[in-house]
């Protein structure tokens, strides 16, 4: 076995980094472990939500990295990554800060791509970390006040513009008129059928106005623009929340590193081309012959298990194993008190779906006895929900 003179270094703890470091600290509980992030909190984007409708509190869905971390005898440290200086095996980092690295890990996420559209950036709202739900609430709450009804768009058709659309409408009733601008043919394009149609009847219930085959121009502070088949249209906006997609956060990189569609090119064990003791994982990376990987947290999560399994391989002198994914379905938010689940052979809508998402999102959680205790308990407690739905899932094998 190699002896482990520097750190594991693991820098972005989203699902992929928090997965791979607390996994291979099970498999190897001597091994120097070192994760840094530019946030204090680890954000769990499916309940994001929630916190929006406020069927779970801020602090529950947000543990902080400190604690979760200190508790398994990992390091961590907050701090922005500047640059990778792949030949001497060092970080760069804010404050003039430098690390060495044995094994290099980087899975450092995605941004909001407004691929160059005017006007998204300066006037449009985001929904990927907290800092941008805090935004949303801010004006939402204080756009409620208002006598007339508002106008909302929502730039993206995919799982996060529809679950924020629902989630919306059912929190402020018929303040805003929310419309969907998709640029595709359909909502949810890439995702399940059984999901999409019950989307495509919570959109309906909802009177949600979708504009498909739409692309957005520009967003100026009091219209959108948008092109389709009919033409240019411009109309009112009181508030545009843009969904429309990401990129990988790769600043700290230069462009030596191969790339595809924006993301840095891996093989089937993660390792970047030329720097074999690096690997990169999650929304960052793309591997080759597997290019339609869609970016969830299923995958990152599979990945940084996978990935944790082949870093102890590695220390031990073995052979690494190719990556495989195993798709376990798909779920989404409908509203308050309400989802839609396509996973295992099984469908499943409603309030039943909504508890079983909530149950299997709890289980994910890495700090679920002290951060989502008061969220989950009921849940948990309801022995008849998860057990009617595995029972259907034992069924289908």
């Amino acid at each position: 076995m190699k002896l482990i003179q520097k750190p594991i270094v693991i820098v972005g703890a989203g699902f992929a980094g928090m997965t791979v470091a607390l996994s291979l600290k099970r498999l190897n509980p001597s091994l120097p472990i070192l994760v840094v992030d530019s946030e204090s909190k680890f954000v769990f984007k499916p309940l994001m939500y929630e916190v929006l409708s406020k069927e779970i509190r801020m602090w529950e869905f947000a543990p902080e990295f400190s604690n979760i971390f200190s508790d398994v005898g990992i390091t961590f440290l907050r701090n922005c990554l500047k640059k990778i200086k792949f030949n001497e095996k060092i970080l760069e980092f804010r404050d003039d800060l430098q690390i060495s690295y044995q094994y290099l890990v980087i899975c450092t996420g995605s941004v909001p791509n407004c691929f160059s559209i005017k006007g998204v950036d300066e006037n449009c709202y985001f929904f990927n970390n907290i800092n941008d739900l805090n935004k949303l609430k801010s004006i939402l709450e204080k756009s409620n006040k208002s006598i007339s009804r508002l106008k909302l768009f929502i730039v993206g058709g995919g799982p996060s513009g529809v679950e924020i659309a629902c989630k919306i409408n059912d929190i402020y009733k018929d303040k805003f008129e929310i419309n969907i601008v998709e640029r595709s043919n359909e909502i949810l394009s890439k995702n399940k059928i059984f999901n999409r149609e019950e989307a495509e009847k919570a959109l309906e219930m909802r009177q949600i106005n979708v504009f498909l085959n739409s692309i957005v121009k520009e967003v100026s502070e009091q219209k959108i623009s948008f092109s389709n088949n009919a033409g240019i249209t411009n109309l009112d906006q009181d508030i545009v929340i843009w969904t429309a997609g990401v990129k990988s956060n790769l600043s700290y990189l230069d462009n030596e590193i191969p790339r595809m569609n924006g993301r840095l090119v891996v093989n089937d064990k993660f390792q970047i081309e030329n720097n074999m003791n690096c690997f990169a994982i999650g929304d960052i990376s793309i591997i080759k012959g597997m290019e339609d990987l869609p970016l969830t947290a299923q995958v990152a999560i599979q990945e940084g298990t996978h990935l944790a399994r082949n870093l102890e391989l590695l220390i031990q002198d073995k052979d690494l194993l190719p990556f495989k994914f195993q798709d376990n379905g798909e779920m989404i938010s409908l509203g308050i008190g309400k989802a839609s689940i396509s996973a295992l052979g099984i469908t499943l809508a409603g309030k039943l779906a909504f508890e079983v998402r909530r149950f299997i999102y709890a289980s994910k959680l890495p700090d679920l006895g002290k951060s989502l205790k008061s969220a989950t308990s009921s849940i948990l407690n309801k022995k008849s929900i998860v057990n009617h739905f595995f029972q259907k899932d034992n069924k289908s094998d």
